[in-house]
């Protein structure tokens, strides 16, 4: 074996062309492997930091008009009271809180929990303890929280500090990891047996109100599927007793690492199988080199096998040379994936779940070395045992193969390449397509020339304060219109409610409208056209009648063929139990709230200082010409006067906002591109090396054929037609696979047909006009061929 392997790195010495060639091709597939792999080992494969990760259970409810809401306060007490399937039950409810008492004041994203939502999670603390049952008024930080306010101070544990202007003491320190949900950066313990919706703390014993989300912990040895037949059972009982609140609602049970992980699986997923069709491509790539290797070397073989050499020791020979080929692309491979795994964390940001836990560690290391052993055994087991089937008396009388199944097999690695290379530029052309199609969505609003800020308040004067800055902050010069909304669109948020219409009989859940509140100028500072009637104005007080402004997916919904202005629709009841009427008195164009991808649902408007519950959080909306740091200083003069805590941080373009929401399409667009890039390239060079190859084995053919008067340009005519012939077989497979392909991103897509003809086509014509050019450059050689030296040669 040491001979053998010295032989080997001989041999890749005296032709450094070949290996260079055979390392870079396998580097390529084992670095984009080895990269991939890192992330799904962090985001999918590995299990959650928590005891018994298997047995964690997300709760939520599935109604007529959304697959996933949140839970009723009323409709969880019952599952946690009724449903025996769950060793321990909580609820949480996510929002941004603003942190005082410290060196200076801070937002972050937290969450108010009951108190046994640690026990659930049977979490550890870093440092100090967790709160549980019976606590009010504790806190528990995250170590990354703690980490950048107190300087990883043991000290800060018993601190008292303001949330929300409320005093809270920091019980403990939860570790890197542990977190749920993983952006949260700190957990409230509630003063009350739930968590309450800000601004509308009644909200917790209405069943109609749904802002909780759940988590369980099952018992051991009871399933999934035990727990979903009685939640099953249990909304049955709910939807027969409560008909006005849950007809059509149903209880939900699903595995937590499965919603941790989201949207991101399935492009994850799709990435991968990418990214082994590039390894699959580089192995069929080598392997041909080999092929072609071990012909020209056939004779150096048949001395071997002459002199007493085994094909066992033919065959171990090749191997090995495959081997150290392999380990020397996965060497270069790995050292490429540390780099493109800090490239693709940064990209993905936080559309990738738990990407803080994504690195090289010793499972990366164990699959790099994995996949280069597997690969070196895979591209030189076929050129081994061929090569090792050698003729030697044939090859020694005439120094020639004498086989044509090495050639059969070189074009049928080509093809291959070639099609696996068309399946991945059509996948990638359709991304690609899609994503220009969403980004030319009208989202409804200009974010161009537009600032966000996420502005907090304490519940008493919410509304008044958000009030309030909208007037001051549009009265900086240089400021064209402000105004603030309770959810930003695109921004992962929104609320919604029933509404009736006086006169009309609904079944429950029919009549569903998005709801928003906004102060000051909104609609101009985010550009949303007035189609009819007029905007909410500073005269829309708490005073006045109550009104209302809807987009115009409301007005064609309830209102068809009818005019929407002047009529009027009730969200609720009073305390006295009398309806709560709102006139309609603008219609806006529609936004697309969740998402330029998602249709315009009916949305209604209210003025802030009508809201039916207090709008504690907020996104003032600036229209400005200003420069961000000449902004931000304006602010701080006219925010800071009303509210001296509030934190100025979060200033970002409405822009970014926009692009946020399409960050997991960029990116699995992108990383899809790249691949197929470095498919078409391995293609182009297996088609190349074949070419060049079957020139140097023509030699002598080209020579008689121009010595009988052939002409040059009927040479190249015959090197080409040989390589388009390959390539063109490939792209007709290759079109076949993209088909499978489509279906398979079909829910990527957007505005474009999974099968669509022009991609195909497109793809096509880029395939076979990169492989003429691949084809000419042997063809040229092949031309130049002198047939009386060619023909002393032999």
């Amino acid at each position: 074996m040491v001979r053998d392997l010295r032989h080997a790195l001989r041999r890749l010495r005296s032709q450094p062309g070949y290996a260079a060639a055979a390392v870079l091709a396998l580097a390529l597939g084992i670095g984009c492997n080895t990269a991939i792999f890192s992330v799904m080992q962090a985001v999918l494969l590995r299990t959650l930091p928590v005891t018994h990760s298997e047995r964690m259970i997300y709760l939520s409810e599935s109604q007529p008009h959304s697959p996933d809401a949140s839970l009723s306060g009323p409709d969880f007490l019952d599952l946690k009271g009724q449903v025996r399937s769950f060793e321990s039950v909580s609820a949480f409810f996510g929002m941004r809180l603003v942190l005082t008492g410290i060196d200076r004041p801070e937002r972050v994203i937290g969450s108010e929990t009951d108190g046994d939502y640690f026990r659930v999670l049977q979490a550890t603390a870093l440092l100090g303890r967790l709160y549980g049952p019976g606590s009010s008024g504790e806190v528990v930080l995250s170590e990354r929280l703690w980490r950048r306010v107190f300087g990883g101070d043991p000290g800060a544990i018993g601190r008292t500090l303001s949330v929300d202007g409320a005093p809270r003491t920091i019980a403990g320190v939860l570790p890197s990891g542990s977190s749920f949900p993983t952006r949260h950066e700190l957990w409230v313990s509630t003063v009350r047996d739930l968590p309450t919706m800000p601004g509308f703390p009644q909200g917790v014993t209405m069943r109609g109100e749904h802002y909780l989300q759940g988590i369980a912990r099952l018992r051991p040895g009871i399933g999934l599927a035990q727990a979903r037949a009685e939640l099953d059972a249990l909304s049955s009982r709910l939807e027969a007793a409560y008909p006005d609140s849950n007809k059509g609602h149903r209880l939900r049970a699903g595995s937590l690492q499965e919603k941790i992980v989201g949207e991101a699986k399935r492009p994850l997923w799709i990435l991968l199988g990418g990214v082994v069709l590039v390894l699959l491509i580089a192995c069929a790539n080598v392997a041909g080199l080999q092929l072609a290797r071990a012909a020209a070397g056939e004779r150096d073989l048949a001395v071997r096998a002459a002199l007493g050499a085994s094909r066992a020791q033919l065959v171990r020979q090749i191997l090995v040379e495959s081997a150290v080929l392999a380990l020397v692309g996965g060497a270069l491979g790995l050292a490429a994936s540390w780099w493109g795994v800090k490239a693709l964390v940064a990209l993905a940001g936080p559309a990738l779940p738990r990407g803080s836990e994504v690195g090289i560690d010793i499972a990366v290391l164990v699959f790099a070395l994995a996949v280069s052993t597997a690969t070196g055994i895979t591209a030189g087991i076929v050129p081994a045992l061929l090569a090792s089937r050698t003729d030697s008396m044939a090859a020694l009388r005439t120094g020639a193969s004498t086989t044509g199944h090495r050639s059969r097999l070189r074009d049928a690695l080509v093809t291959g390449e070639v099609a696996l290379a068309v399946m991945l530029l059509s996948g990638a052309t359709l991304l690609i397509r899609s994503f220009e199609r969403l980004r030319a969505v009208d989202p409804g609003f200009r974010p161009e020339g537009a600032v966000v800020l996420p502005l907090s308040h304490a519940e008493k004067g919410a509304e008044e304060f958000h009030a309030e800055v909208a007037r001051r902050v549009s009265g900086i010069p240089g400021v064209r219109a402000a105004g603030a909304v309770l959810n930003l669109p695109m921004g992962g948020s929104n609320t919604s409610g029933d509404i009736s219409f006086a006169g009309r009989i609904a079944r429950p859940g029919e009549y569903i409208a998005e709801t928003e509140f906004v102060s000051g100028d909104y609609f101009r500072a985010m550009g949303i056209p007035l189609r009819r009637g007029r905007y909410l104005t500073a005269d829309d007080t708490a005073r006045s009648a109550r009104v209302g402004v809807v987009n115009e997916a409301f007005a064609r919904k309830f209102f068809p063929g009818e005019e929407a202005i002047g009529k009027r629709f009730s969200y609720g009841v009073t305390n006295s139990g009398t309806p709560t009427w709102v006139e309609i008195v603008g219609v806006v164009g529609d936004v697309r709230q969740y998402g330029l991808a998602q249709a315009p649902e009916p949305e209604v408007y209210y003025p802030v200082l009508q809201a039916p519950a207090r709008a504690v959080e907020m996104t003032l909306v600036i229209r400005s010409d200003l420069p961000l740091a000449s902004l931000l200083s304006a602010l701080r003069s006219e925010i800071g006067s009303l509210d001296p805590d509030q934190p100025l941080t979060g200033l970002r373009t409405l822009e970014s906002s926009v692009s946020t929401t399409l960050q997991q399409r960029r990116l699995s667009t992108l990383l899809l591109s790249v691949f197929s890039a470095g498919a078409l390239l391995l293609a182009l060079l297996g088609i190349y090396a074949t070419l060049a190859y079957s020139v140097a084995q023509r030699t002598r053919e080209i020579g008689v054929r121009m010595a009988l008067g052939a002409r040059a340009e009927g040479v190249v005519r015959l090197v080409i037609r040989q390589g388009m012939r390959l390539a063109a077989l490939g792209a007709v497979l290759g079109v076949a696979l993209a088909q499978l392909l489509g279906r398979v991103i079909a829910g990527l897509l957007y505005g474009v047909a999974p099968h669509d003809p022009a991609t195909f086509a497109a793809v096509v014509a880029l395939l076979l006009g990169a492989a003429l050019l691949a084809c000419w450059f042997p063809a040229r050689r092949a031309s130049r061929v002198d047939p009386l030296i060619a023909l002393r040669a032999e």
